[in-house]
């Protein structure tokens, strides 16, 4: 992989230690009494960093008492920065959080709890209830939806006409892997078909939940067992052995960067992503048209979708401006005009009013991911529980052991028998 998220043991560790700050430190004040300066850091593309700084400016504007102060960067080393600052008790006051991650922080006490004090402030009258439920650990809120997403397969139109494969309609896997080696084919191999989807833990939810099984359970156990890995690894390696989807080389740097995607760089005519991130591959691919489909599958009418938090906001437990940093969080949420900003960046906006505006104005990209999500919704679940605390390290885990059946190190049958008995150790 092109970066590393940080192991389980290193957010652990900086978990416990800002833990430990804030039980020794002074109470979190309001930021009453003059101005107030907060940091706030997200994850995303030049693209969305774009947007993002537009927004917080009109946020400025409207409060001239608070100064927000930005960073961002890729996934990974957004990560890596978040788990270092923790470890100095200095989270960023108002951060973007991933599902796999909330466990960690949130029950190690990183997190406020948005359900009192300052966060009451913040307002989800207006967000579907199974969606604004995503953010809760039992009765504590540690976090609020950003954005709804859904999971999808972004292609190449163009590449895939030639096929003769109607993409618009429902494929199984089988006739979607015949589809990806034509498109290899006709590139004389050079550009394959679809990133191998076989280091996903996205796309290896999808295909549990296509055969009635979940990644994890209500009790944070696993949710599938060898067999299942096994089948799914065995159709991930027949895409890469027949030249469908990437090779080991290829696969190896996968970033989750549009820009730096396989899919991004052109090495791919297809990726399995998110929808939210849709208008950020139009944007590098420039005048090709990309299209969005949902996931192949070999059970009828079952996609495995649900009603996907593309990521939450969270405030920090230790933060001196909570008061600043729950408006800020409100603000990105519920006012109209940073949401007409925002667009669809990172999904749908969580405010069924303002969604229900944009997409009637909607045009380009904007309208793209609007229109799947309008097909797709009769498909949507409700989203499974929260995972537990050592979710990271499973993703991490899946990635570095699928890359050795890539490279051809490991048998499919060894790579399950690794995964499964190291899987054990990061859950416990």
């Amino acid at each position: 992989m092109s970066a590393r998220r940080p192991s389980r043991r290193t957010v652990i560790a900086a978990l416990v230690v800002s833990s430990l700050l804030t039980a020794c430190g002074s109470e979190p004040g309001g930021g009453a009494g003059g101005d107030v300066t907060i940091s706030f850091a997200w994850w995303g593309s030049d693209n969305r960093a774009t947007i993002t700084k537009k927004v917080v400016e009109l946020f400025e504007q409207r409060n001239p008492g608070i100064k927000v102060q930005t960073t961002f960067a890729a996934y990974n080393a957004y990560w890596d920065k978040v788990a270092t600052q923790t470890a100095g008790g200095n989270p960023p006051d108002v951060m973007t959080m991933d599902t796999r991650y909330l466990s960690e922080y949130g029950e190690r006490k990183v997190l406020l709890d948005l359900g009192a004090g300052a966060g009451k402030r913040i307002s989800l009258a207006d967000v579907n209830p199974e969606l604004a439920a995503t953010g809760m650990i039992g009765a504590k809120r540690f976090a609020v939806p950003w954005a709804q997403n859904a999971s999808s397969l972004v292609y190449d139109s163009a590449a895939y006409a030639a096929t003769g494969v109607d993409m618009s309609k429902p494929l199984t896997w089988e006739q979607f892997r015949n589809a990806a080696e034509k498109v290899s084919a006709a590139s004389g191999f050079s550009r394959r078909g679809v990133t191998d989807f076989g280091i996903l833990d996205s796309a290896l939810e999808m295909w549990l939940r296509q055969h009635g099984k979940a990644f994890f359970t209500d009790d944070g156990k696993l949710g599938f067992g060898a067999d299942d890995l096994r089948e799914f690894w065995k159709l991930a390696n027949s895409f890469r052995v027949g030249k469908a989807s990437s090779g080991a080389d290829v696969t190896a740097s996968y970033n989750t960067s549009p820009e730096q995607a396989p899919f991004g760089k052109k090495l791919t005519a297809a990726e399995f992503a998110y929808d939210g991130i849709y208008p950020s591959y139009q944007k590098v691919y420039g005048t090709t048209e990309l299209k969005i489909a949902p996931y192949p599958s070999d059970v009828a009418g079952k996609t495995g979708q649900y009603r996907r938090p593309a990521m939450f906001l969270s405030v920090s437990a230790k933060g001196k401006a909570q008061e600043a940093s729950a408006k800020l969080v409100d603000f990105l949420i519920n006012d109209p005009e940073a949401g007409k900003l925002q667009g669809t960046d990172r999904g749908l906006p969580p405010n069924l009013k303002i969604r229900a505006q944009l997409a009637a104005e909607a045009t380009g990209p904007n309208k793209v991911v609007f229109d799947y999500e309008t097909a797709v919704e009769p498909l949507l679940a409700p989203a499974p529980p929260v995972p537990p605390k050592g979710a990271a390290a499973i993703q991490k885990l899946l990635q570095r052991t699928y890359e050795e059946i890539a490279f051809e190190r490991l048998s499919v049958d060894e790579a399950v028998s690794r995964f499964m008995a190291e899987a054990q150790k990061d859950l416990n």
